[in-house]
């Protein structure tokens, strides 16, 4: 990662910056205008981390009863209170920061017939359009980024998704594939390990289904995704220099001190074992490790030095958690208690020998994830003692979203979970609504598209406007 950052700003420079009226004008060696694929791939994975780590994630937070915005512009975030231009940024990071140096990346690995690079650039490719689509719905995706269309047309949410996965699908062919020039030195998630890259695009490819409440393939390609912790997809951090910081850490500890926390929050309410109406705790869970690695106190997160949000602390992108919780939704929803309990059991068993806790807070006797059986969910059951009477199916789901609700702190899934299940009141995480009586429901469109692209709606939505995968 040493040097990551002078890398990503130096090809946000090289390929988004350059006019049409100054070709050709300045031709020095020494500065060139090109670079070969190798150079490139390197800037295009930590432009997905600036993404799927950085200001938006904060604000999906916020709105998702993981942090309070406390001052600043982050009160005003927490409050819903967003202009168009505060989703510029992200935006730009997007479309010019990685989607443009992605098309550029696949013709160069093209060329030189390295189909395993096309196979990860896919999997980026992937990750960054359906996280957009997921944020915004309907994007611009078949024409953007491509001179010839400079008003791009926007498609349809369910269009992006639908050639996310095929996009998926045709990475997956290509990571198996024996022709490649070898770019492990590049490769900063997994060195170059063709079996991680394939499963972590079957995992994405189950995310997405799920998304769209296809669960049947969400179950199908999440027993294909990744199967063990160590073949989590994450983005790697170290503390060689600023730009290189976990962006939480960075955040918190240098460029905004004290204009988010998680004081009062809804999330720390379910993980703090002295919270007595509101923790998620029982008989068979002890919360108080994963409490303690997320949080310092109950106020604020743990950006200490082995914390969630730590400094040189790895920010999950896709993981063996997530795809265990995808089975586990998947197959409840599809076939019931004992198929999903068995899944619900797999996470927890991985969570009994610590999870992804790190190790510096599982002490004995502050954590437990003993396996739940079928009683536990029926009416006045451990699970199943709300004053709202739940099927016992509908209990298990509950839990599982509950479950999926902490497990992905800091990620947008959270913020997905919330508006995929919004009219299932049986079930669905209760987040609170920080203003007003209404959770917001996606971002504005940027205000850098209103002004340039005339292809844009002319009446576009609001932030309770539901993105049509989710009506």
């Amino acid at each position: 990662m040493k040097n990551l950052y002078i890398s990503i700003l130096g090809l946000s420079i090289l390929f988004t910056s350059c006019s049409k009226s100054f070709e050709g004008v300045n031709n020095d060696p020494n500065n060139p205008t090109d670079a070969p694929a190798s150079a490139i791939f390197t800037g295009v994975l930590v432009a997905n981390m600036n993404v799927q780590e950085g200001e938006l994630t904060r604000v999906a937070g916020m709105w998702s009863g993981y942090f309070k915005g406390q001052q600043q512009q982050y009160l005003n975030y927490f409050q819903y209170n967003m202009r168009a231009t505060n989703f510029d940024a992200t935006w730009q990071n997007i479309y010019s920061g990685a989607y443009k140096n992605i098309k550029i990346l696949k013709q160069k690995a093209i060329a030189v017939n390295n189909l395993r690079m096309l196979g990860v650039t896919q999997v980026i490719e992937a990750n960054i359009i359906a996280t957009a689509a997921d944020l915004w719905g309907d994007i611009p995706y078949t024409q953007a980024c491509d001179d010839r269309f400079p008003n791009p047309k926007y498609d349809a949410q369910a269009d992006v998704f639908n050639k996310v996965q095929a996009m998926l699908d045709s990475a997956i062919i290509n990571l198996n594939s024996s022709s490649f020039v070898d770019f492990s030195a590049q490769d900063i998630h997994f060195a170059g390990n063709m079996a991680k890259w394939i499963q972590t695009a079957n995992t994405l490819k189950a995310r997405y289904y799920l998304h769209v409440k296809d669960y049947n393939n969400a179950l199908k390609f999440g027993a294909l995704g990744i199967n063990t912790a160590a073949n989590n997809w994450m983005a790697p951090h170290n503390a060689s220099g600023k730009g290189t910081y976990n962006q939480y850490y960075q955040f918190f500890a240098q460029d905004r001190p004290s204009w988010m926390d998680a004081n009062g929050s809804f999330f720390v309410g379910l993980v703090n074992s002295a919270a007595a109406t509101t923790y998620r705790g029982n008989s068979k869970t002890i919360e108080k490790s994963r409490m303690s690695y997320l949080c310092t106190g109950t106020t604020n997160l743990n950006y200490t030095t082995n914390g969630f949000f730590g400094q040189i602390s790895s920010f999950p992108l896709a993981t063996y958690a997530e795809n265990l919780l995808i089975l586990a939704e998947a197959d409840t929803r599809l076939n019931g208690v004992n198929a999903g309990l068995i899944r619900l059991n797999n996470f927890r068993s991985y969570m009994s020998t610590g999870g992804y806790i790190n190790a510096a807070y599982l002490t004995t006797g502050n954590y437990k994830y003993d396996p739940y059986v079928a009683a536990d969910f029926n009416v006045g059951g451990i699970e199943n003692a709300t004053s709202r009477v739940l099927t016992p199916t509908e209990a298990l789901l509950r839990e599982i979203l509950e479950e999926r609700y902490i497990t992905l702190i800091g990620t947008f899934e959270g913020f997905n979970d919330m508006r995929r299940t919004f009219k299932e009141s049986n079930i669905k995480v209760p987040i609170p609504v920080n203003f007003g009586s209404v959770l917001p429901q996606r971002m504005l469109y940027p205000q850098v598209e209103v002004d340039r692209n005339t292809s844009m709606p002319s009446n576009y939505p609001d932030l309770y406007t539901v993105t049509p995968v989710n009506q």
